[in-house]
């Protein structure tokens, strides 16, 4: 399929790395990447059509991949496979790889990642792993450490999304769409850095965005937040991450503080020694707690 005579076609369309679930585009899968046509000009014949003759993406996101739950979480709206659990969704942006390449790296990241539920390429430079939460589920910091040891051993050059652990019983499709977004937005503005968050991607895009609206943003609230823990966050942002004054505005012993502080951040993945992670909390008991 010719990609530049079909942008002619449509002038509206531009390309991305991933394929979408939002219903306003048609995603079509090209050699490296993804088509996005506005649905609003197209005709029913034209969008079977183009879905008939786009490139399979079955070299890399196999039939039987699919078929397997994830990917209908992901794209379809399905419900997770699992009945209980966390779970977060890590993106890769990664060099162009031959088919045995991405099978050895497969290999490599289910060893790094253990914890690793599905991982599954959509293109010959993007990928999706879904992780398990667990007590040693690596920092950002750590991802890139890895990643980086990785792009040494392929020769490559790879730049990550780490999402959110959320719960089972999300809507892991919007969720998927929002953090997609998120990393799309990065990889745009940001030439350098390898490894991206929610927390330092989402301080200048919701500059632009309404974040009342965000479904990601609400469900971190709801998981992350309950009485207790929306006034210590007010605490540290009002003392500007100073524990020990925090404390005093909370009367609480600092011991007892810094332990209810630790006992977040492993559930969250989030270190309150990064402004920007304090910021999005602090971002989200403004928004969201009425």
């Amino acid at each position: 399929m010719n990609r530049q005579k079909l942008q002619e076609i449509y002038p509206d369309a531009f390309v991305q790395a991933v394929p979408t679930i939002d219903e306003n585009y048609l995603s079509i899968a090209m050699e490296n990447s993804f088509l996005w046509i506005p649905q609003k000009n197209l005709t029913q014949s034209e969008k079977e059509l183009l879905q008939a003759i786009s490139v399979p993406s079955a070299t890399y996101v196999t039939s039987l991949d699919k078929e397997h739950s994830w990917y209908n979480s992901l794209f379809s709206n399905k419900p997770v496979p699992e009945n209980k659990g966390s779970f977060r969704l890590i993106q890769v942006e990664f060099q162009s790889f031959e088919k045995n390449d991405l099978i050895a790296l497969k290999k490599e990241i289910r060893t790094i990642l253990p914890h690793t539920v599905e991982l599954l390429f959509l293109s010959k430079n993007y990928g999706v792993i879904v992780e398990a939460f667990s007590e040693e589920a690596l920092s950002m910091k750590e991802l890139e450490g890895i990643f980086l040891a990785l792009d040494s051993d392929f020769n490559s050059y790879t730049r990550l999304f780490s999402g959110s652990f959320h719960s089972f019983e999300k809507d892991f499709s919007q969720l998927f769409y929002e953090e997609e977004q998120l990393f799309l937005y990065e990889l745009k503005r940001n030439t350098q850095n390898k490894v991206f968050d929610i927390a330092s991607s989402s301080i200048l895009f919701f500059i632009y965005y309404d974040v009342t609206k965000s479904y990601l943003m609400q469900s971190l609230f709801t998981e992350w937040f309950e009485a207790e823990t929306i006034q210590i966050i007010a605490a540290l942002w009002k003392m500007q991450g100073n524990v020990s004054s925090a404390a005093k505005e909370l009367y609480m012993h600092r011991n007892t503080l810094q332990y209810k502080i630790d006992k977040f951040e492993q559930r969250t993945q989030l270190n309150f020694k990064k402004m920007d992670d304090l910021f999005l909390c602090y971002l989200l008991i403004r928004t969201f707690n009425k």
